[in-house]
């Protein structure tokens, strides 16, 4: 493989939403506490400061049991608009140094520095730069990796979190990956992380060593990716823009024009599914969805449905979508066809399987059983009973 040199810059602040409210509240700096959602009858950790982990609090445990274990732990709500206006704040930092950047929710961001070398110098250099930049300014400390893909220069932040520089050098990828943790590779969750401690496999170097016959063999067709991406290859393009103006589309146009909300019910489902199961594959969940309906009249209306949390499942994106599509119904004229978006995407908040409620863990493995039967035989295959009647 052609060699790219390293001039891919990751930037993560770790456990960003803890990092803002203390960047906001300096008070908190040092103290153990958690954020988790108001009003839900089982709240779960969403995210925990560094004093609180160090504690014993985890992602996904209870907030009662978080409070039994460490009585003086302080539980905020999520501060969304701090975190908005902060990954705003990082966006537009970095993009004095490239045109060339993908800015993701959650304080993810990955530059592409190549060429920029008469004006700032050699990238190793301009990272520190952004680092010291993003402290300074901004009061958000994280860790910066320069390295020739996205893949190992997330998997360099990673390694070093919660802070520092990691450079991984043009052609030393493969040993630089060897040595680390199998749960840091993109792919690895719980239940393929299970099947790789039961067959002893704890390193990326090991899964780097399988041949292709040992790969399909042990983890199917789909590890070759995996097994691929253990290696250090990846070829993947930024994803240029804030990830708050990224957004899953799909459109629907009916074979004839439709009056029957039944019929609209069907397309609604068909479409969210397809367009949930992308959203799932690049790694997010949505927090808005919103439906626009073209009528035989030449008007069109539409609707948005906002969560506070997140949506992942389908059940949760086609409920969602079927409110939206009823509140812009309220008129008598024919549809012609409707789009639909998922947006406010960022990436999915997986809870831990120690302390995951029973009934989410239901709830994902399902998901995740019917989406790999629609990666292997087309979203088509698999479909809530209510979208068989939407023709073609």
């Amino acid at each position: 493989m052609h060699e790219r040199k390293a001039s891919i810059v990751h930037i993560n602040i770790t456990d960003f939403a803890a990092a803002v409210a203390i960047a906001k509240q300096p008070r908190l700096a040092g103290r153990p506490f958690a954020i988790a959602l108001e009003g839900s009858a089982r709240r779960v950790i969403i995210t925990t400061s560094r004093t609180a982990w160090q504690e014993g609090i985890r992602v996904g445990m209870p907030v009662s049991t978080a409070q039994r274990m460490l009585p003086d732990l302080e539980v905020l709500p999520p501060d969304t608009q701090s975190a908005a206006k902060a990954d705003s704040a990082i966006a537009s930092l970095v993009a004095s140094y490239s045109p060339d950047i993908q800015c993701d929710k959650g304080g993810h961001v990955y530059l592409d520095m190549k060429g920029t070398d008469r004006l700032f110098g050699p990238v190793l250099d301009s990272a520190l730069r952004i680092r010291k930049d993003i402290r300074e300014q901004l009061g958000l400390e994280g860790a910066v990796a320069v390295a020739s893909n996205k893949l190992v220069a997330k998997i360099g932040t990673r390694a070093i979190r919660p802070c520092g520089l990691a450079h991984i050098r043009e052609g030393e990828e493969a040993s630089f990956l060897a040595a680390q943790d199998v749960s840091l590779l993109s792919g690895v969750g719980p239940a393929i992380a299970r099947l790789l401690s039961v067959a002893g496999i704890t390193q990326i170097g090991q899964i780097a060593a399988l041949d292709d016959n040992q790969v399909i063999a042990f983890l199917g067709r789909r590890g070759l990716a995996l097994r691929d991406a253990a290696r250090g290859l990846d070829t993947s393009p930024l994803q240029k823009g804030v990830m708050d103006k990224r957004y899953i589309q799909r459109k629907v146009n009916f074979a004839e024009p439709i009056l029957n909300l039944t019929e609209l019910k069907a397309g609604v489902f068909a479409a969210g599914e397809d367009a949930g199961l992308q959203m799932r594959l690049d790694g997010m969940s949505c927090q808005a969805v919103q439906i626009c309906l073209f009528w035989s009249d030449g008007r069109t209306s539409e609707a948005t449905k906002r969560t506070k949390g997140q949506w992942v499942y389908d059940f949760e994106i086609e409920d969602a979508l079927f409110q939206a599509a009823q509140q812009a119904m309220g008129r008598r004229v024919r549809i012609l066809a409707f789009t639909l978006k998922l947006f406010d995407l960022g990436p999915a908040l997986k809870q831990t399987d120690l302390f995951i409620p029973e009934i989410l863990h239901k709830q994902d493995s399902l998901q995740q059983a019917i989406d790999e039967v629609r990666r292997r035989f087309g979203p088509g295959i698999l479909t809530h009973a209510t979208a068989l009647c939407h023709g073609n």
